[in-house]
């Protein structure tokens, strides 16, 4: 292995063909990119661009999509419920407060 560092791919031409041949390929990451760089290129297709990362990311890499106000009040209600289960535990099994901590909560 030489000791040269590898640039990150950056596609030659920048079109939104060259995206959707990106998204083709599943290298939806490079796709949005592409997306970024044509709305700095193109300010007034900006929204419609951030758009597409959007659903890009919805659909490639739900972690990174946000979650609904229903799905989040689900998940806290979820997290409540659990506590109380955990604390119920006691002796060695019982979790430091740490490990059982919202993480949806704000300093």
């Amino acid at each position: 292995m030489s000791g040269r560092q590898q640039k990150p791919f950056s596609p030659p031409i920048l079109t939104e063909t060259m995206a959707r041949l990106l998204l083709e390929q599943r290298h939806w990451q490079e796709a949005i990119n592409v997306y970024r760089q044509l709305s700095r290129r193109s300010p007034e297709k900006a929204a419609e661009y951030q758009k597409k990362i959007s659903q890009i990311k919805e659909f490639f890499d739900p972690a990174a999509a946000p979650l609904s106000p229903a799905e989040e009040a689900r998940i806290r209600q979820r997290i409540k419920h659990l506590k109380r289960l955990l604390g119920r535990l006691s002796g060695p099994h019982r979790l430091a407060d740490s490990e059982t901590a919202d993480p949806w909560e704000t300093s």
